[in-house]
């Protein structure tokens, strides 16, 4: 593929993303590839305690959606009780509306462990709205999960 070619699909592929994350969104609206009908859904805490995943390192997880990225809705973060992940798309091939925050979701992913520098931190921040400028020191450990699919909850 030529530089020109490449260009226009990156462009394209930005306006996409743009539109998703500026759309409202519904109770049954699902994102990223199809959520499999088969293995079991399990809560946050359930999936970091057990730290078990299927026979391609996925699971199902649920919480509640709490942040969205307010520049682009390339990465959220789910809440159960006091433990929280941060969900990001797999190969970004898809973002999530900016509206989304406070739904119930079921996300299918890879659940990962890793730490935050304090400028990735900063980032996120800014990411999700931060009106101050933060100045965070050190490093930062939070969960992680790559989704494949993000189905929100029907609560009707």
């Amino acid at each position: 593929m030529n530089s020109v070619n490449r260009l226009v699909l990156i462009i394209a592929a930005s306006f996409s993303f743009a539109a998703v994350a500026q759309q409202e969104f519904s109770a049954d609206m699902a994102f990223g590839a199809e959520m499999p009908a088969l293995g079991a859904t399990q809560s946050l805490k359930q999936a970091i305690a057990a730290n078990v995943t299927d026979v391609n390192g996925m699971l199902k997880i649920e919480g509640q959606i709490t942040e969205v990225c307010q520049a682009k809705g390339c990465w959220m973060i789910l809440v159960d009780g006091d433990t929280y992940a941060r969900v990001t798309f797999e190969d970004y091939g898809f973002f999530v509306p900016m509206a989304t925050s406070m739904q119930r979701s079921v996300v299918y992913g890879t659940l990962t462990e890793h730490v935050l520098s304090g400028e990735q931190a900063e980032h996120y921040a800014q990411d999700a709205g931060a009106k101050s400028t933060l100045k965070l020191n050190g490093e930062i450990k939070e969960y992680s999960i790559v989704a494949r699919s993000v189905q929100l909850e029907n609560r009707s």
